[in-house]
């Protein structure tokens, strides 16, 4: 692991100093959530009573939630993380499943994380939320060899970058080969195995159908927008119109009005997603994939969703063609960018029958995606109007602007 990216936490450092020096956001899923060297003690003798904590590190980088790398006195490491504030156990029972499910379909091609022990785990001990060694959920993972791919992206050659691209194709077709037949998150099934269950955010589903997905995502949206409406003031303008084109998913009218937008008979309708399919969330040694992480989002989704969702540091995700500033990104482009995009898109293509959803298949289905996205933007939620940036300000323009376009090009 790169030096740069990791902050030896002391042992018996005061809490407030951690506080003010290192975790010291003052919005997003991690403020006010951080763990202290002696806690983190506590937390490996419950879990792994056999071990003890030499030092403790913590992770600079991720945004929902803290991660800590646990050094014991026998040289075994464990990654610790602490979920943001938004979230609860469910998040910690879906990747749970996922991983499981992952594992199996990914066990000759690279290494998933394994669960050692979890917030839940310890509320069965713990009955009494009082009494438990933080007041945060969390899991305890064995540590994956590697480093993130993205910290040494640059340094590899254009070959070598060719045989990781590789390797990035047939993972995400093996994670697109496990059967699934509805959308939502994974809760416990009848005997404790992986089933869909309600999404997490929102607590709708699950839905057996795009339909019923894609126009109970955009009512969630509209309910977070109206619950904002003096924040999104720029936004409220648009729900009659958001409004009509729920009747149009839900009627099947928006299929049958893009039913000429191409597709593979061999894609499935629903999908298993990772939910940040990234180079930061993929260990390499060398030119190996040897793991992938971070699975926390994974559950059930509509096939074009991990296009529009992930592969951004691939420049293949599926950009909001509205959004001029996306545009432009893609416009930026350097040669050598563009050849691994290309060799990405048709090994998909060619050995494995995937295609990446947009201007020549099912373009429909991305402005879809963004549109729902744009109702009211997850990422202006949080800090308080007056508090914007000029940054955010602008984004919220955007947002408009490429709702405004998407509407009309969807015929609302």
């Amino acid at each position: 692991m790169a030096p740069d990216l990791l902050i030896l936490i002391p042992a018996n450092t005061d809490e407030a100093i951690l506080a003010t020096d290192i975790f010291n956001e003052t919005q997003g899923p991690r403020k006010g959530i951080f763990l202290t060297f002696e806690k983190a003690q506590k937390l490996i003798q419950f879990h792994l009573p056999d071990k003890h904590l030499d030092h403790l590190s913590y992770f600079k980088r991720g945004y929902n939630n803290r991660v800590y790398l646990a050094h014991c006195t026998d040289a075994s490491e464990y990654v610790i993380r602490l979920g943001g504030r938004f979230w609860d156990h469910k998040k910690i029972t879906n990747e749970r499943h996922a991983l499981q499910l992952a594992q199996e379909a990914l066990g000759d091609v690279t290494r998933v994380p394994t669960f050692i022990g979890t917030s839940i785990d310890e509320a069965k001990v713990h009955i009494e939320e009082g009494s438990r060694i933080v007041p945060y959920d969390y899991v305890i993972m064995d540590r994956l060899p590697g480093v993130p791919l993205d910290s040494v992206w640059d340094e590899l050659s254009q070959e070598d970058k060719k045989i990781v691209v590789d390797q990035i194709a047939h993972i995400f077709s093996r994670l697109r080969s496990i059967k699934l037949d509805a959308i939502g998150n994974f809760v416990d099934g009848p005997n404790g195995e992986p089933a869909v269950g309600p999404l997490m955010e929102g607590g709708g589903g699950p839905f057996p159908t795009w339909r019923e997905f894609v126009a109970g995502n955009i009512q969630q949206e509209i309910k977070h927008l109206l619950g904002l409406e003096t924040k999104f003031v720029e936004l409220v303008p648009f729900v009659p119109r958001i409004e009509a084109l729920i009747e149009k998913v839900k009627s099947g009218e928006l299929e049958k009005q893009f039913k000429g937008q191409g597709g593979l008979a061999i894609e499935k309708p629903i999908s298993f997603l990772h939910g940040d399919l990234e180079t930061r969330n993929m260990l390499v040694v060398g030119t190996q994939i040897v793991g992938l992480h971070d699975f926390e989002f994974a559950g059930g989704f509509p096939s074009e969703q991990e296009w529009c969702a992930g592969l951004e540091s691939l420049f293949a995700r599926s950009e909001d063609p509205n959004d001029e500033g996306e545009q432009q990104k893609l416009m930026n482009m350097t040669d050598d960018q563009k050849e691994l995009l290309e060799h990405f898109l048709r090994t998909l293509k060619e050995k494995y029958g995937i295609l990446q959803y947009g201007k020549e298949n099912q373009e429909y289905k991305v402005i879809l995606y963004h549109l729902q996205v744009n109702i009211a933007p997850w990422w202006l939620r949080d800090p308080a109007r007056e508090e914007w940036t000029e940054t955010q300000v602008q984004s919220v323009k955007i947002a408009a602007d490429s709702l405004d376009k998407a509407l009309k090009y969807l015929g609302c």
